[in-house]
């Protein structure tokens, strides 16, 4: 393990994995939360949060008052980002992106992030204004970091703000950018797509509602049945489809894009419910303009969710996973205690977390032309919302974060999935060691060259922010008032005041009436880092020695190593880059071994041939050896 000194271990087990507790900053001005994280190719972790998703709060003689929002052209309101060094488990304030650019707001809360094929990040629109009612208009900003001078710049902007889009890497690392809310029309999702060229540095618009059999032209019915009260209970839903917000798009071997229908729709917007799903094509004409075109995919075996996670498979290549989610609102404080009796009306109207895995089979695997849907409806054994789903250099998943509820009732317990034909779903799970803090709304899960994993975020409510910069996270929502600060109790029912320092030593010691769950505060800002199984069996760790900085698709190359096995693997896996659930990065690319050295120490491999499975850019590249334990990565660059 890595400066194992630098982090304490707070459960030891080899078979079900360890923790550690990153250390916080020392300064506490430097303390955040982590909305959006992306894995650079120098090995450390890009953070930004923005306006961290916050209200105003003002101190009058009468009490506090809550104010919805913040207010994101004041640049000390927008600036918290930072960098975290995995090797010294320290972290490393940076400048933010200006709060006021193009003579508007240009706050990144809830834009997308994403590596361009040089390994700099795109922070696509984010939040031009909170709107009253807790409503949100879209920005048409864009923000690129430079990882190796730590600037930013833009590169232009979006004709049409896209607050929670969905940015997907092309084959040649064009990106399309899908849905988000407006500019300047509080919670209105725009039915349009954006296509960024990096080499002309120009975005083309394209109106969907004008394409034929696009989901804003595809009407559907569909019977949703659920139980209710122990009773079986079926409602209809007739609609025209759309696409939502953060959309689970996925690229498929031939090129085309897999809409799947899940995303992650925002309270109050009107809910998207559908199993449709549609395979987008593009093309480019001599000219340069794109056209799209849309073919309606096979149905899913049930109707769509939102805030649960998805990925490529790492072992049916060009399979799609997608795991868990809310089912039937919008509104993520589903399920907490306040809200009294109308959660009981949610669930009459069918609201549900699901604990289903579906997958989508590509033509590959299924045979049919579109691929296929299945459902494993009860995968999990309790429901998951916000949950990460992390691919490992084993070609296991871990499945990690999120709660029971998307802001209620943490689930600690990682599960680690691993292939097996005979398993429903094609994989079997196995329950990890708990974390120790709770992982809610707006946490992230990223594999490390080290192969571990840093988890980090959470936040379940909105914090507070004063004029002066004093934030506060002992806050709840409140039916009467909108937001409170709770009266704190003991686990004896003894009122205390809050402690910060002391929730991070022990986060069950705080309660409040009416809820039998440790209270949670509304933003988590210690980081936790786990370590795999696979690091904690006994036997020597392989090394890889040297290996070609880059990569050329379908092309050999040599990789030399320490401590190899006659039998082992290569494995190249995208760089990380997730928000609210979903990481626009990660995939895996199992390599073809076409020649081992007698000593096992020279392997000759292939690279990758299929591009829009994995597109140009930055991976790390991973030997693992035949009792499944990875090499520390080595990052390489992949390109034509």
């Amino acid at each position: 393990m890595i400066n194992p000194d630098l982090v304490r271990a707070d459960t030891v087990s080899v078979s079900k994995g360890e923790w550690q507790t990153v250390p916080l900053p020392t300064n506490k001005a430097d303390w955040m939360q982590a909305v959006h994280t992306s894995l650079l190719p120098n090995g450390k972790v890009l953070i930004v949060n923005g306006s961290s998703n916050r209200n105003t709060l003002e101190k009058t003689e009468t009490g506090n008052k809550f104010i919805d929002g913040v207010k994101g052209t004041d640049y000390a309101v927008v600036n918290h980002s930072a960098l975290f060094d995995p090797k010294t488990s320290t972290f490393e304030r940076i400048a933010s992106p200006p709060a006021v650019q193009n003579g508007q707001s240009n706050d990144p809360f809830c834009s997308a992030n994403v590596h361009l094929s040089d390994g700099n990040i795109l922070f696509i629109s984010g939040s031009n204004r909170y709107y009253p009612g807790e409503k949100f208009e879209g920005s048409k900003q864009t923000n690129l970091y430079n990882w190796q001078n730590k600037t930013w710049t833009t590169v232009g902007q979006l004709r049409e703000g896209r607050w929670y889009p969905s940015p997907i890497a092309l084959a040649d690392g064009k990106l399309v950018i899908f849905s988000g809310l407006k500019f300047d029309k509080p919670n209105q999702i725009t039915p349009s797509i954006e296509i960024y060229d990096p080499v002309t540095k120009k975005f083309q618009y394209i109106d969907l509602t004008y394409v034929e059999n696009s989901p804003f032209n595809t009407k559907f019915t569909y019977q949703d049945n659920y139980i209710y009260n122990n009773q079986p209970v079926s409602r209809t839903i007739d609609a025209y489809d759309s696409i939502d917000l953060y959309p689970r798009v996925f690229p498929t071997a031939d090129g085309r894009l897999l809409i799947t229908g899940d995303g992650a729709g925002k309270f109050p917007l009107e809910l998207h419910e559908s199993n449709k799903t549609y395979l987008m094509s593009i093309k480019q004409d001599s000219l340069g303009k794109f056209s799209v075109s849309f073919e309606v995919g096979p149905d899913r075996k049930a109707i769509s969710k939102v805030y649960g996670t998805g990925l490529l498979d790492p072992n049916y290549e060009g399979d799609v996973l997608l795991m868990g989610g809310l089912i039937g609102t919008n509104d993520i404080n589903y399920g907490r205690p306040y809200l009294g009796s109308y959660n009981d009306g949610l669930k009459a109207k069918g609201v549900r977390i699901a604990q289903s895995l579906e997958r989508w089979s590509s033509p590959k695997i299924s045979g049919e032309p579109n691929g296929e849907w299945k459902i494993y409806p009860e995968y999990f054994d309790q429901p998951h919302a916000m949950n990460q789903a992390v691919i490992l250099p084993t070609k296991q998943i871990l499945a990690i974060n999120g709660g029971e509820y998307g802001e209620y009732k943490a689930i600690h317990e990682p599960l680690l999935m691993t292939a097996d034909k005979l398993s429903p779903g094609g994989y079997k799970t196995e329950t990890m060691n708990p974390g120790k803090f709770p992982r809610l709304y707006h946490n992230n899960a990223i594999l490390l060259p080290d192969a571990r994993v840093l988890i980090i975020g959470g936040n379940p409510s909105r914090a507070a922010r004063e004029e002066n910069g004093t934030v506060h996270v002992d806050v709840l929502p409140d039916t009467q008032n909108y937001y409170t600060i709770p009266q704190l109790k003991d686990k004896s029912g003894n009122v205390v005041p809050f402690d910060l320092d002391k929730y991070y030593q022990a986060p069950d010691t705080y309660f409040v009436d009416g809820d039998t769950e440790p209270f949670v505060p509304a933003e988590i800002w210690q980081a936790e880092i786990f370590t795999p199984p696979y690091l904690l069996t006994s036997g020597l760790r392989p090394e890889i020695v040297t290996a070609s900085e880059k990569l050329q698709y379908g092309k050999s190359s040599t990789i030399s190593l320490k401590n190899a096995t006659s039998t082992g693997s290569l494995v190249l896996i995208k760089l990380s880059s997730g928000t609210h659930s979903f990481d626009y990065g990660q995939r895996l690319a199992d390599l073809k071994i076409e020649n081992i050295s007698a000593d096992n120490s020279t392997i000759n491999f292939t690279a990758p041939t299929n591009a829009n499975l994995y597109p140009t850019g930055y991976y790390m590249l991973f030997y693992v050896n035949d009792i499944g334990k990875p090499s520390q990565a080595k990052i390489v660059k992949l390109e034509a």
